[in-house]
This record gives C-alpha cells, structure tokens and sequence, in this order.
C-alpha cells in the first residue's frame, strides 16, 4: 500500500523587497503547523520520506510538522519541481518516489495543491485547500508510478480551522 498527505504552507508572510520563494512563515502559520504536527503525533502518524518545495514557506511548513512527527529535519528532501512546475511536476514527483517508501509528505502551494486534489479525486468540482491544509490519499498500487485517480482513496482532509473548533457548532 502507498500513502502520500499532500500539504499546502501554512500561512505567510509577503514582507516587501523579499522574492516570492524566500517569503517566511506568519506567526498564526507557525501556530498552525505545530497545532496540525501535534494532531498527526497523537495519532501516531509517521511519514517514511518528507518532500519539500524549496521555498522557504513550504520547507519551514515541512520543518515544523516533521520535527513533531520525529522525522528529521535534514532528511527532508527538496524537489524543485514541486515549485516551479505546477500540477504536472508533483505528480512526477509522486511518481518518480522511492519504492521503499510507503508513506510520504509533500509540502507546496497553491493552485498546485489544489489542482492535484481534484486530479486525483478525478473531479473537476471546486475544491479548496486553505494554508496548511493536508489531504491524505491511499492506494493498494505496488509501484508509485502506478498512482492514479481510478486507484486512490481520499482517506483524510485537514485544515487547522476545523480542527481547533466545532465546525458544526
């Protein structure tokens, strides 16, 4: 079985003069990457490879959230593709990983997350993927270049804002 978490950044900054792929974390994008790394650990979540976006916000993201999983920072791995070519280049990624990885985090952005969710899910239905958010997907393929969506089960969606209160309530 093979599982990938698709991360977007948690939230940040756009502070003037910096370039788009140094931006940094905002504080409330630091509190949301511990809040969601802490929910992960207590259920005992553990990713076998952590790939990151080499922007600064994506790779902080990943920093924090691996660090409260136990994975260790300088084991993550940077694809430059996740940044600088969209959709298409994730999905590569997703395709070229490692076979002994069975579980696998990817850190990037928007629209890139987005579009891959419903690439995935097969739809072309709105679908939001707000900072931080993660969405889990599962498949019982043998070869991570077999990942497609008639092979893929959404197994979980999180987004720091309904998890820290009752979005029913």
């Amino acid at each position: 079985m093979k599982t990938f978490v698709l991360c977007r950044h948690a939230k940040s900054d756009w502070p003037y003069g910096v370039a788009d792929i140094e931006r940094p974390l905002k504080e409330r994008g630091i509190k949301d990457a511990n809040f969601l790394g802490n929910l992960l650990s207590e259920q005992s979540f553990k990713p076998d490879l952590v790939v990151s976006s080499p922007a600064n916000r994506a790779h902080s993201t990943a920093k924090i959230i691996a660090g409260k999983l136990g994975y260790k920072e300088g084991k993550i791995n940077i694809e430059k593709s996740i940044y600088f070519e969209g959709t298409e280049g994730l999905i590569q990624t997703i395709h070229s990983l490692p076979e002994a990885s069975k579980t696998v985090m990817l850190f990037g952005h928007n629209p890139t997350m987005e579009d891959a969710v419903r690439t995935f899910l097969g739809s072309e239905a709105a679908f939001e993927m707000p900072t931080c958010g993660m969405a889990c997907f599962e498949s019982n393929v043998y070869y991570w270049k077999d990942i497609d969506s008639r092979n893929l089960i959404l197994r979980w969606y999180l987004i720091p804002r309904f998890n820290r209160q009752n979005p029913f309530g």
